[in-house]
């Protein structure tokens, strides 16, 4: 999901504070997260636009809450989602496809 500028700059503010809290290095967040280390050192300054997957590992390495206010309809379809998810793989790549299906009808019409 691609962030507001505000939303990147605080999440990258509460990122790069936890980290000096901590005392850790970008190459310590990089070897304990298993991120690259320029990505560490990009995300550490808010240079993202988007909740990537490193930018939630290194949120979830170093603690920092990564909740972003959401739109009332995004966290709709969020809980529908899950509600429909069994938890499995399998599951996960059927509701993958029926969404693709959906935005394909989408598209075309």
């Amino acid at each position: 999901m691609k962030l507001k500028p505000e939303d990147i700059e605080s999440l990258a503010n509460r990122i790069e504070a936890k980290r000096l809290a901590s005392g850790y290095s970008y190459s310590d967040i990089a070897r304990i997260s298993a991120v690259n280390q320029g990505q560490v050192s990009r995300i550490c300054r808010g240079q993202f636009k988007t909740a990537s997957g490193n930018v939630m590992q290194i949120c979830m390495m170093l603690g920092v809450d990564a909740k972003l206010d959401e739109p009332a309809d995004f966290v709709r379809i969020q809980e529908a989602v899950l509600n429909l998810w069994d938890g499995t793989s399998v599951d996960a790549e059927r509701i993958t496809r029926l969404l693709g299906v959906v935005n394909e009808v989408r598209r075309t019409t």
